[in-house]
């Protein structure tokens, strides 16, 4: 389907079989994050779409080695799941949460997500997400701004960059993939494609300190669980 993959998986200082490993890899997560890409528009008419980077703030980069980002990641997931797991025990209880109880955490669909190192070593641990969150939030920029703030709150050494700020940088690249997204745009979805099947599949920038059983991208669910 993408003519230009091999840069997201070739690094020419890799021999045989590592190049086939990666490649195997990148091919693993392109069809995963497509398919799920398809039930999620499958469940959902219509979402707004997310693409923050989850970091670390430059006073604590080296401080945040591949172990770390990834229990943060970790912790952040779960705090998620337990924003939803609370927001379906209020509506038994016959309490649903007002507006003003809600976040951004109980928006969220579903993501999927790839962590990385910037860095030539294993510094500049990020974070990239694709995340799949209610229509009723209405600014999407505003929404991944606050998505951001919440990575900040809960890890204390967290920062992050708001792509969805930037959208129009992306228009040269694979399309304006950010905002309101409709399943029978068949503009905006191929360009979200573009982003999952190339961008987020990548397998360059691994962190030196991730072993083969560590995940580096995945795709997860939450309002459904």
């Amino acid at each position: 389907m993408f003519d230009s993959s091999k840069k997201y998986w070739f690094d020419k200082n890799d021999d045989s079989p590592t190049q086939k490993r990666k490649k195997q890899r990148f091919v693993r997560n392109r069809i995963t994050g497509l398919d799920f890409e398809d039930e999620m528009f499958d469940e959902h008419n219509s979402c707004q779409i997310l693409f923050p980077t989850l970091n670390a703030k430059k006073p604590f980069r080296y401080d945040v080695g591949f172990r770390t980002m990834q229990r943060f990641r970790k912790i952040m997931f779960e705090r998620i799941k337990d924003a939803h797991a609370y927001e379906r025990k209020r509506k038994r209880m016959g309490r649903p949460l007002k507006g003003h109880e809600r976040t951004i955490l109980n928006d969220i669909h579903a993501l999927i997500w790839r962590q990385e190192s910037g860095g030539d070593g294993d510094e500049n641990q990020h974070v990239h997400l694709v995340v799949f969150v209610s229509v009723s939030r209405r600014d999407h920029v505003s929404a991944c701004e606050e998505l951001g703030l919440e990575w900040e709150r809960i890890t204390k050494w967290g920062g992050f960059h708001n792509g969805n700020r930037y959208a129009h940088s992306y228009r040269n690249k694979w399309g304006v993939a950010v905002g309101y997204v409709h399943r029978d745009d068949h503009e905006k979805r191929e360009a979200l494609r573009k982003v999952i099947g190339q961008y987020m599949a990548k397998v360059t920038q691994m962190p030196i300190d991730c072993d083969e059983d560590d995940k580096l991208f995945g795709a997860r669910k939450f309002s459904a669980e």
